[in-house]
């Protein structure tokens, strides 16, 4: 099955469908976050009561891409009852999130941040001036806590200078003496050769690791989801996609990534739809995989036997791909 020869879907499934992906599953690693997240959020709102500013301790949430850390922390952003997420057209709040842009220098992640601020700058200042702008205007609208997505790239392809201008930028926000805020980093795992520069900047920072899938200890979680994904999708459930095959299988095609392995599982119940059929299985899987990766049968994990060969984030894999990896002899032939 394919997207070209499959159904059209009614309003009711289109919008179930969303539903679907929109939907959050909290991980354990979250719950860990989500915590960590709280407690700072309390203490915090004591010493402004108490008019106390200490040093302030941020978090670093590390995850591979795919692996649903940005999503995290933008959940809880978002989804807190107690914390406000700054907007447009918010004159006060208690948290702000921006994605850092790319190339990062700190002048223009300090741009980004004024901007995102609702303080954008018409002339050019030194990234000095620049931050304690920022300082000033976080400290004037109550943000607590800054979050920084994609934070690795405060790290990649800088000079050491500019290195060392990060840390002492980040250590200069959690240490102000007027009002102190909370950073939250979440990116790739590049992001600890930056806060490991500094001993000082490291230890002021708690690391919370979105870390792969492993089929012994998340297997039972996987096959639980996949259920909870087909009654809320008000679909059967095929008998193999609980053994612990399929759930191996499933786990490798996601690169072992949280993150991707629910957009398989989406993917998947959208064939079903629009096949308009009752019962989610194996073929369902196959189809939203070569949908993602344009591969072949022949390399596609959830048809091929020795599956654990197959690089699961190529895009257009060739058989030459599996077969540096496995030493075996390259097959002849025309691909079906």
């Amino acid at each position: 099955m394919t997207m070209a020869n499959a159904g059209q879907l009614s309003p009711e499934l289109e919008i179930l469908l969303v539903r679907l992906r929109d939907r959050f599953v909290p991980r354990q690693c979250y719950n860990v976050f989500a915590d960590t997240m709280a407690n700072f959020e309390a203490r915090r709102r004591v010493e402004i009561a108490e008019g106390l500013n200490p040093e302030a301790r941020g978090i670093a949430v590390i995850g591979n891409s795919g692996s649903g850390k940005s999503e995290g922390v933008g959940h809880y952003l978002k989804k807190n009852e107690t914390l406000s997420l700054l907007t447009e057209d918010c004159e006060a709040a208690d948290a702000a999130s921006f994605v850092v842009p790319s190339p990062a220098s700190l002048k223009k992640v300090g741009y980004s941040c004024l901007e995102g601020l609702g303080y954008p700058l018409s002339r050019d200042r030194s990234a000095g001036i620049i931050w304690g702008l920022v300082q000033g205007h976080l400290s004037e609208l109550g943000v607590m806590f800054l979050h920084l997505d994609e934070a690795q790239d405060l790290y990649s392809s800088q000079s050491e200078r500019e290195m060392f201008a990060v840390v002492n930028t980040l250590k200069s926000m959690l240490q102000n003496k007027r009002w102190p805020v909370s950073i939250i980093l979440s990116g790739l795992p590049d992001l600890l050769t930056l806060l490991n520069l500094d001993p000082q900047l490291g230890r002021r920072f708690i690391p919370i690791s979105f870390s792969q899938l492993d089929v012994i200890e998340d297997g039972r979680n996987v096959r639980s989801l996949i259920g909870q994904y087909s009654r809320a999708a008000n679909l059967e459930l095929e008998a193999e996609l609980q053994s612990d095959d399929f759930i191996a299988r499933l786990i490798h095609s996601a690169a072992n990534e949280f993150g991707i392995l629910v957009e398989l599982i989406t993917g998947a119940i959208e064939f079903c739809f629009r096949g308009d059929e009752p019962r989610l299985t194996k073929q369902h899987f196959v189809a939203e995989f070569r949908r993602r990766t344009g591969c072949v049968n022949d390399l596609n994990p959830f048809v091929r036997g020795d599956y654990s060969a197959i690089d699961p984030k190529l895009l257009l894999p060739d058989r030459r791909d599996v077969s540096a990896q496995t030493g075996a002899p390259q097959k002849r032939g025309r691909q079906k």
